[in-house]
């Protein structure tokens, strides 16, 4: 806990210098991820809004509904609480209302821009302005993160290997869900699971419906030769993995083994210039313009990559048209695509590491062909 309490206070204390060189006197934090961040505090919002407005000279305060005004005052950090009624509430009890009494007394007020616009139009004023420095902040993982997303990247990679086990013609896709309940039991079992910050889901994609990703199959389907696409997509007490995986049952065709290498060689292709101060579209192009030269830019559906920390999906975006720069500690997906209508999806998915001279793979499940033929 008191590990946890640092981390908190060093969070808060980097965005407060950044206030400071900007000219805020407070900020406001809105999205339920950005507040766990800053608090550690696990709710559910619903339709109700909660805020933390963080100033230079006071100490955090919290603005929430009355349902859960005992709950957040039994955080680590120490705060203010200011409640409303409910929503929607009476004249003079709204969370707006709440919020402006809290915000009336700074002259210039920061606001994460993934404020909800309905909430945002309440407390817009002349001294109010949108930033994200949240967002930048986030990116840059201290070594309390790195410890929680290595250990999310362990268990992902171990879940593949239970699908590799699992995977025959007999099996659905179905059955294959299942196999989150073994690190599921393992944590409870070892008194290592937050279960309102997890989230395990493990799905196989079977050709040819792999070829759509963010397809549908039919979930009773069973899976058959390939190219089929394991996913173990990963949130464990707050932060995240992912690892995805091309595999086979039974030789694959020649077309599909050339297919596999270019997705390989495109994959190759991208880790090859990963390290710090690289522009992130860079490694997108370095992907794009390998499957170009084989007439394959026509089969790419998607960037390069994303950023992983407390969500699946996060900045920066490894895509064409970013200006984001890789920064050492960034932690991100590699996972150039190849998809053929009627053939199938050609993917893996890596959760990676950005570090001072280069990358670190975070998951190691099997890569190469020859050990992903079932």
């Amino acid at each position: 806990m008191r590990m946890l309490k640092q981390e908190l206070e060093t969070r808060i204390a980097k965005l407060k210098a950044k206030m400071e060189a900007k000219g805020y006197d407070a900020y406001v934090v809105s999205s339920q991820e950005d507040i766990w961040y800053y608090t550690n505090i696990t709710y559910s919002p619903e339709e109700r809004p909660f805020f933390i407005v963080i100033s230079l000279d006071s100490k955090p305060t919290l603005v929430v509904p009355k349902l859960e005004e005992a709950h957040v005052q039994k955080g680590i950090l120490d705060t203010d609480t200011v409640s409303y009624w409910d929503y929607p509430s009476p004249a003079g009890e709204n969370w707006f209302e709440r919020l402006s009494s809290v915000l009336h007394k700074f002259q210039h007020i920061g606001v994460e821009a993934n404020i909800l616009a309905e909430h945002y139009v309440r407390i817009q004023e002349s001294h109010v302005e949108l930033c994200r420095f949240v967002a930048a902040e986030r990116q840059i993982k201290s070594e309390y993160e790195l410890k929680r997303i290595r250990f999310c990247a362990n268990i992902a990679d171990r879940t593949m290997l239970d699908i590799f086990k699992k995977a025959s013609r007999e099996t659905m896709v179905l059955e294959m869900s299942a196999l989150t309940q073994i690190p599921q039991v393992e944590l409870i079992k070892t008194k290592q699971l937050d279960p309102l910050n997890t989230n395990l889901l493990a799905v196989v994609w079977p050709a040819p419906e792999s070829a759509m990703p963010h397809g549908v199959p039919d979930i009773y389907k069973k899976v058959g030769d390939g190219p089929n696409v394991a996913m173990t997509y990963y949130r464990i007490n707050g932060y995240a993995s992912e690892c995805e995986r091309t595999f086979f049952l039974g030789n694959p065709t020649k077309e599909e083994t050339e297919l596999f290498q270019y997705m390989m060689n495109a994959r190759k292709a991208a880790l090859g210039v990963l390290k710090p101060g690289v522009n992130a579209k860079e490694v997108d192009l370095a992907a794009r313009n390998y499957l170009a030269q084989y007439g394959l830019i026509g089969n790419l559906l998607h960037r390069t990559g994303h950023g992983i920390g407390l969500s699946n999906h996060e900045a920066p975006f490894v895509a064409e048209g970013s200006d984001e720069v890789l920064t050492e500690n960034m932690v991100i997906s590699i996972e150039p695509g190849i998809y053929v209508e009627g053939v199938g999806g050609f993917r893996h998915s890596d959760t990676v590491l950005i570090t001072k001279d280069g990358y670190e793979l975070l998951t190691r499940a099997p890569i190469e062909l020859d050990e992903l033929i079932f």
